[in-house]
């Protein structure tokens, strides 16, 4: 990481963009867990005054501000930072948070929320605002720093009400309970595995699986060979909302980068990500964890592509995973 940081420099200095020179720069301090050296870079930007879309916040603070959260990047992104709602509403008069459509349900049951809108959906009025912000600027907006995320657990709310319709909707029972996702969106393929990959996997007895996986990947599950175990849990109406429920009722989760990820670690759900060589900042570099989602464990690949790396590791994983979540529950029921 040290050299690229280098040749940013040199690129800078040759005349190449300061912001596009810094914003490399902010990607390789993040990787590296240097929030605060990611943030002075953020500020250098901000400094210079270039317009750019996804810069909303003006930098003051949020005391007293009738606040507008905007939620404008994808739905794993609103998911890992909605944690800094009851942040900014400690200081804010109000805060609204403006998200896609099918994340209201959702996001309306965060702390610190008063209003939820969308810009999908036909509105009497427009609610009064006086701040903005961008939801991907709001750790720089609180100098996040790696031992200063907010980490309380879960943040997500999950009703016993919805809790329990999903259970009796799908019938989730018995054994140990896994959820799979093993395809990402068409932003990055990398991040997604051949679903064949999986066939081990989805032959271990004492595992009940359960696919998680929305989108085209979905309709792959009907070409499973024999003795695969593997129920399908999605339809193309279900919410974020829905998908937290059943997650709720699941003992974990294995899952490519992706919404699901987010989710579950949210929940404070285990949550096993199976992740790409080449991965995003927010997972950092070398980390078998993650400070964000401390449910979370990571399986990286150890070179581009290399999927069965990861899948020998899964599958070691759980031969170990009955006996650890006896002594997870033990551990439970005496506190």
């Amino acid at each position: 990481m040290s050299p690229a940081l280098r040749l940013f420099g040199r690129a800078e200095s040759l005349g190449w963009s300061a912001d596009e020179c810094a914003a490399g720069r902010w990607d390789c301090f993040m990787l590296l867990g240097d929030f605060e050296c990611a943030w002075r870079e953020s500020d250098s930007i901000a400094s210079r005054g270039a317009p750019d879309p996804h810069r909303l916040w003006d930098g003051l603070p949020f005391t007293g501000r009738h606040v507008m959260l905007r939620c404008l990047h994808g739905l794993g992104d609103t998911i890992q930072f909605i944690r800094y709602s009851p942040l900014i509403r400690a200081e804010a008069r109000r805060l609204v948070v403006e998200v896609p459509a099918r994340m209201m349900s959702l996001v309306a049951r965060v702390d610190g929320v008063d209003e939820v809108i969308s810009w999908e959906v036909p509105r009497s009025h427009e609610p009064h605002w006086d701040q903005h912000i961008e939801i991907m600027e709001v750790p720089r907006a609180f100098r996040t720093t790696c031992d200063s995320i907010p980490n309380r657990r879960p943040y997500l709310d999950v009703s016993r009400t919805t809790s329990d319709s999903a259970r009796n909707r799908w019938k989730i029972q018995g054994g140990s309970k896994v959820g799979l996702v093993w395809a990402s969106s068409a932003w990055d393929h990398s991040r997604s595995l051949p679903m064949e990959k999986l066939v081990p996997v989805l032959r271990k007895p004492g595992f009940s699986f359960f696919s998680l996986q929305a989108g085209p990947e979905q309709s792959r599950l009907v070409h499973l060979p024999s003795g695969c175990n593997c129920r399908d849990l999605v339809d193309d109406s279900i919410t974020p909302l829905e998908t937290a429920a059943q997650i709720s009722n699941l003992d974990l989760v294995i899952t490519v980068d992706t919404m699901v990820a987010h989710l579950a670690g949210a929940l404070g759900k285990p949550v096993w990500l199976m992740l790409n060589f080449a991965s995003d900042w927010r997972w950092m570099l070398h980390r078998a964890d993650s400070p964000w989602y401390p449910s979370m464990t990571i399986f990286r690949q150890p070179r581009q592509g290399d999927w069965d790396s990861v899948m020998r590791q899964i599958d070691a994983a759980l031969d170990e995973f009955p006996s650890r979540r006896r002594e997870m529950d033990s551990v439970t029921l005496e506190a």
